[in-house]
C-alpha cells in the first residue's frame, strides 16, 4: 500500500515580512521544512539528534548512554558541544546593490540575510561549526566557525546589525576570506554576484584549492531574472549614484544580453569547479536553499 504523501506548504517572503526577528525568521522557515518531511533523510537533521548520535560498531561499549538504552532499546552515544561534523563558513554580500527591490517583497539584502540566519540555525542545531563573513568592497565581519548555541545568537546579532552600503567587489573579498581558511569544510556564498565575473571565477578557483565545498546562492529580484518593461526608464545604478535614461525596449535587449552572458560565464566556471550554483528569486521559499544544503551536506557524509 502507497504511503499517502505529507502536503508541504512552505513560508513565503511575504508571509515573514511581519516578523522582525531574525532569530523567529530563522526558526520558523527551518520548523517549516522540518515539518515537510515524515521521516527526515539527512543525519543530524531531526530532534532525534540534537543531543545524541547511533553506537558504532567497534567502539567502547561505555560510550553508550545505558540510561537512554534502558528507555529505547537503542544504543546511542551523547553528543557533546565539541563534536563537530563540519566546518561551514557562511559570505554573505551588503554591497549597495543588494538593496535592491522592485517586484519582491523583500529586498534582496533582507532575503540573504535571512537565508544566512536559516542556514545558521540549521547547522548549529546539527552540531556543525559555523562561521559568518560580511563583506561589500571588504570583508566588514569575520566570526570564525564555532558549534555551541552562543555562536548562533553571536551570528543572528550580527545579521540584525549590518545594513548594506558600499560597492561591490565580491571577487577579491571572497579571494581575502579564501586566504583565511585553514580546515577542509563548506563554504556558502550568498550574493547578488554584481561583480567582474572574472575576479568572481577566481575567488571560487581558490576556495576549491583551499579544499572547500562551496554552495553558491545567487539571490536576484524576480525584475532582474525576467525583465519585462516597455515604458521609457531612469535607470540608476545604486552603487554609484549614475543614472541614464532608456526606452524599455533598449533597457530590456540590455540587460538580457548583459545579465544572460554574465549568468552563463559564471554557472559554466561552477560546472567546471562541481559546485553547486542556486539561482534564488526573493519571492521564493527559504526553505528551497535549505534543502540545496542538506542535500550538499548529504553528501559530503
Amino acid at each position: 500500500m502507497e504511503t499517502e504523501k505529507k502536503q508541504v506548504s512552505f513560508l513565503r517572503p511575504e508571509h515573514l515580512v511581519p516578523i522582525r526577528s531574525l532569530n523567529l525568521r530563522a526558526k520558523s522557515i527551518v520548523e517549516g521544512l522540518i515539518a515537510g518531511f515524515h521521516r527526515s533523510p539527512y543525519h543530524g537533521f531531526s530532534s532525534e539528534f540534537l543531543e545524541y548520535r547511533p553506537y558504532r560498531y567497534g567502539e567502547p561499549a561505555r560510550n553508550i548512554d545505558w540510561r537512554k538504552y534502558a528507555k529505547t532499546e537503542r544504543s546511542v552515544v551523547r553528543l557533546f558541544e565539541d563534536e563537530t561534523n563540519l566546518y561551514a563558513r557562511i559570505l554573505l554580500d551588503k554591497s549597495a546593490s543588494m538593496q535592491f527591490v522592485a517586484e519582491g517583497t523583500m529586498s534582496k539584502f533582507d532575503y540573504a540575510r535571512t537565508l544566512a540566519a536559516s542556514l545558521a540555525w540549521i547547522l548549529i542545531r546539527q552540531r556543525d561549526a559555523v562561521g559568518l563573513s560580511v563583506f561589500d568592497e571588504n570583508i566588514e565581519v569575520s566570526i570564525p566557525p564555532r558549534s555551541t548555541n552562543l555562536q548562533l545568537k553571536t551570528i543572528i546579532s550580527s545579521l540584525e546589525k549590518i545594513e548594506p552600503g558600499h560597492n561591490t567587489n565580491c571577487g577579491n573579498a571572497v579571494d581575502s576570506i579564501a586566504r583565511l581558511v585553514r580546515k577542509r569544510g563548506l563554504c556558502i556564498i550568498i550574493s547578488d554576484f554584481f561583480d567582474n565575473p572574472d575576479t568572481i571565477i577566481n575567488s571560487l578557483r581558490h576556495l576549491r584549492f583551499k579544499r572547500q565545498d562551496v554552495i553558491v546562492l545567487w539571490v536576484l529580484d524576480p525584475m532582474e531574472l525576467t525583465f519585462n518593461k516597455d515604458a521609457r526608464l531612469k535607470v540608476r545604478d545604486v552603487e554609484t549614484g549614475e543614472e541614464i535614461v532608456l526606452d524599455g525596449e533598449t533597457a530590456k535587449y540590455f540587460h538580457q544580453r548583459g545579465m544572460g552572458e554574465h549568468r552563463k560565464k559564471i554557472e559554466e566556471a561552477c560546472r567546471e569547479l562541481s559546485i553547486d550554483c542556486v539561482i534564488m528569486s526573493t519571492k521564493e521559499p527559504f526553505q528551497k536553499a535549505l534543502i540545496s544544503l542538506l542535500e550538499k551536506r548529504r553528501r559530503l557524509f
